[in-house]
Formats: C-alpha cells, sequence, structure tokens
C-alpha cells in the first residue's frame, strides 16, 4: 500500500508540475499566433494526441483558428469556418458546443452514437478527445484531439490536466486578443496620421509647385499646431492604456505563481490596481483616440479646402468657404484675438479659388502680426483694446463683390503703403516675413483677376484691406 500511495504521489506531483510549467509557458506569451502554436504543442505533450486542431466561437460559429497535423507541424489559421473543413468530425464538435460538456471516445469507429460521422466513416480514427475551452462561464473555444495509435488514450487524469490548462489558455487567449485588439487599433490611428502626413506633405508640395512659398510657412505652422494637440491627446491616452494592460497582467501572473491563492487575495488585488475604474475607463480612452483621428481628418479637410487641389481651374466659389477654411487653418494664430464675421448675402464668384485662399492668408497673417507688434509696443494697452480682426463682405454695384479685412493693430505710415507691395519690402524683423506676401496678393487680385486690391491704415490705429472681385 506505502508503494502504491508513493506512486501515486510522484505522479500527482509530476502532473501538477507539468500544469505549473505549462501555464506559466502559456501566461508569458502575448501574441496570438505563438500563443496558439504553443498551446497546441502544449496540449499533444500533456495529452498524447497524433492530432490536435483549436477552434474559437464567434458570434456562435466555430472558427478554426490552428492545427496541429501528425507530423508535428503546427498551422495557424485565418479563421476558416469549421463547415468548409474537412479534418474534423463535425457531428462531435456540435455535440460538445451544444452541451458544454468534454466528449471522450475510446474508440470512435465503434461508438454507436457518432460512427455515422462522414469523417469518423472516412478515417476511422480511434481515441478522441473534444474539449471546451471557458471564459467566465461562457464557451470560447473547442480543442479537438485525435489518436490513431491506441485506443483509450485519453485517461480522466489526462482529461484533468487538459481542462487545467484550457482554463489557463482562455485567459491566456483573453489577454492575446485584448493586445491583438489594442495593436490593431493603434496601427490603425498610427495609419490615419501617416495618411495625414502624407496628406499635408502632397499639400505642400503642390503649393511649392504653385509657387506659394510665402504662405506655405504660415500654412504648416498653423495645421502643425492644430493636429499637434490631438496628437498629443491620443499618445497620452496611449500611455495609460499601456498601465491599464500591465496592471492586468499583473493580476494574472499572481494568480500564476501561486495558482493555490485564495479568491479573496485576488479580489484584494483587483482592488488595489482599482480593476472595476479600469473597466469602465478603458472603453473611454479608446474612444477618445477615435475622437482625436477624426479631429485631425477634419482639419486636413479644411486644408483641402483651403487648397482647392483639384479645382486649379477658374469656377464659381463661396469666398465665405475660403475665408472660413483659412481661419481655420490660421486658428492657433488666433488665439486672444476677437474675430468678427459681418457676411452678406452674395453670390458665387468666378475665381482660382486655391490663389485667392492664397491671398486670405497673407492679409490675416499680416493683421494678426500688427496687433502682435501693437501689443509689444503697449498701444493696445494705452488705449485699452484687445486684440480684433473685422471681416466685412458686401456686394456692390457694376456686379462687384467687396471684401474688407481691418485690425487693430499698429497701422501704417503713408511711406510703408507706397512701397507695401513691392517685392521683398518688409517691414517685419528676420526670420519673420519674406516681404512677398502683399505682392502675390496684388499679382492675384489684379493682375489675374481683374479685381484692386485698396489699402486704408491709420498709424498706432488700424489697417483695413479691400478686396475688390468682380462677379461674372
Amino acid at each position: 500500500i506505502t508503494t502504491t500511495s508513493s506512486k501515486i504521489n510522484a505522479s500527482l506531483t509530476f502532473d501538477i508540475l507539468t500544469v505549473v510549467k505549462a501555464s506559466q509557458a502559456l501566461s508569458g506569451e502575448i501574441v496570438l499566433e505563438r500563443l496558439l502554436k504553443k498551446l497546441m504543442h502544449l496540449v499533444r505533450e500533456n495529452a498524447g494526441a497524433q492530432k490536435v486542431v483549436f477552434a474559437i466561437e464567434k458570434d456562435n460559429k466555430l472558427l478554426v483558428e490552428g492545427y496541429l497535423s501528425e507530423d508535428g507541424e503546427a498551422m495557424v489559421c485565418q479563421s476558416q469556418s469549421i463547415n468548409s473543413l474537412t479534418l474534423l468530425p463535425k457531428t462531435l464538435i456540435t455535440y460538445v458546443q451544444r452541451t458544454h460538456e468534454p466528449l471522450v471516445l475510446d474508440n470512435a469507429s465503434h461508438n454507436q452514437q457518432f460512427n455515422s460521422d462522414p469523417y469518423i466513416i472516412t478515417h476511422q480514427p480511434k481515441s478522441i478527445l473534444v474539449l471546451p475551452i471557458f471564459y467566465q462561464s461562457n464557451i470560447v473555444g473547442i480543442l479537438y484531439l485525435e489518436n490513431n495509435l491506441t485506443k483509450g488514450a485519453f485517461t480522466h487524469d489526462r482529461v484533468e490536466v487538459l481542462q487545467i490548462l484550457a482554463a489557463q489558455a482562455a485567459i491566456s487567449l483573453e489577454n492575446a486578443n485584448f493586445y491583438n485588439t489594442l495593436e490593431t487599433r493603434v496601427a490603425q490611428r498610427t495609419q490615419e496620421l501617416q495618411n495625414t502626413l502624407e496628406e499635408l506633405q502632397r499639400t505642400q508640395l503642390q503649393m511649392i509647385q504653385n509657387e506659394k512659398m510665402s504662405s506655405l510657412g504660415q500654412l504648416v505652422a498653423g495645421i502643425a499646431h492644430e493636429i499637434n494637440n490631438p496628437i498629443n491627446f491620443i499618445y497620452g491616452n496611449l500611455t495609460h492604456i499601456s498601465n491599464y494592460t500591465q496592471s492586468l497582467l499583473t493580476l494574472v501572473d499572481i494568480y500564476l505563481e501561486n495558482p493555490s491563492i485564495s479568491l479573496s487575495a485576488i479580489l484584494e488585488k483587483a482592488e488595489e490596481i482599482d480593476l472595476e475604474y479600469i473597466r469602465a475607463d478603458l472603453p473611454k480612452l479608446l474612444n477618445s483616440l477615435q475622437t482625436g483621428a477624426s479631429r485631425i481628418r477634419d482639419i486636413v479637410q479644411s486644408l483641402r479646402n483651403f487648397s482647392r487641389l483639384d479645382e486649379a481651374a477658374i469656377k464659381a466659389v463661396d469666398v465665405h468657404q475660403g475665408i472660413d477654411n483659412t481661419l481655420m487653418i490660421l486658428s492657433s494664430k488666433l488665439e486672444g484675438i476677437k474675430v468678427i464675421k459681418e457676411y452678406a448675402n452674395l453670390p458665387l464668384v468666378n475665381c482660382y479659388a486655391a490663389e485667392l485662399n492664397q491671398v486670405f492668408m497673407h492679409l490675416l497673417t499680416n493683421a494678426v502680426d500688427a496687433i502682435e507688434e501693437s501689443s509689444v509696443l503697449d498701444r493696445n494697452l494705452l488705449r485699452n483694446e484687445k486684440g480684433e480682426i473685422r471681416i466685412r463682405t458686401e456686394l456692390r454695384q457694376h456686379n462687384q463683390v467687396a471684401i474688407s479685412i481691418k485690425d487693430n493693430g499698429i497701422g501704417m505710415t503713408a511711406q510703408v503703403q507706397n512701397k507695401m507691395c513691392d517685392p521683398f519690402f518688409t517691414t517685419k524683423p528676420v526670420g519673420k516675413g519674406n516681404g512677398l506676401g502683399l505682392s502675390i496678393s496684388y499679382q492675384i487680385v489684379v493682375e489675374k483677376h481683374g479685381g484692386r486690391l485698396i489699402c486704408h491704415s491709420v498709424p498706432g490705429e488700424s489697417t483695413e484691406f479691400t478686396l475688390l472681385l468682380p462677379c461674372r
């Protein structure tokens, strides 16, 4: 009796050590493909199976994810429907999926209940084990094991060992799926950012080719500032998501290191990492990534509207839309400045939309610079005024559309006004401007559109530019 007891204890100790070692191997893997291969090899080693097939349940459908053949080669499938494959006895799989109970056949071809299955008739297998895998009381997958060398290969002890491994496999699969989902979403956001960057680069290249270098710097600065905010928001949330993931994995590791740990100890650790808060906050963080990406998409759309890349020819456009898109791009420079829009009911204007937007960019940028310079000289403080830009449109006689942009900045002297449209003339410090903005604007309005560009400025008080465009 003592000898028999010693053998049983030794066997039990061996099984426990085997299970712990196998569980640790599974828990250390969060990449789904490697996890599936490792799981199938461990199952075959611990069960004495020749063939292993692993399927997961999605929307009440079984999809084969992994297959380990008799020659030991593990293959990861691409979620193939179990109904489209001939490598399994579907009757047995369906039975386990319905009953949620393990199924052991010591001699499948002689089992009266299942020997009519087409697979069993064709292949005449001997030992079969079909094992359900559960996570939080829900069936998440099925393991199919087969041994054609001997009958009764899957003993009660082996089934118990496999059930323990299946429980750990369920946890590891959940972690791997979570990791895979997170990686996919991060990859999607990264691709969106990459697409945004490429879109910006294409826009910049087009503007350079159209010799619009004078406004390109302003454009890039504004867009970079606007995109930087949602990007920082996205990356800030990724840090929290990473921390949440680490906390969840720490909770799993505690259980793996001590499988006999009490439920109260696990609950205590769950409370320590604030599992309920993680459960509630994680979906919100993922949604915030979508919000940030949507914001970037909207900015890019405004940029496309501003550039009018697909509208190089003259056509009828809404000038108010062009002004609004320009204001959107310059929003970072307009912080602290009050923008007043007084739009009249205007007809569409035949023009080169991208080039007209270029004029709006130059004039609005100059208005911002004038207000900033006035603030530095304390002129606004002396007058107790805040920075203000007033944009007014109206339809005048002789089918002319008037667009005026007025600021309460530093103003210009008569001498400066006389030279302001000369190429390379600027009153700004080195690095602030190249003196081409108003020169290009004059060419676009007067020479290309047959309009007029009028300036009225009072030194120390205000400057107003008015565009007069023919409305045809």
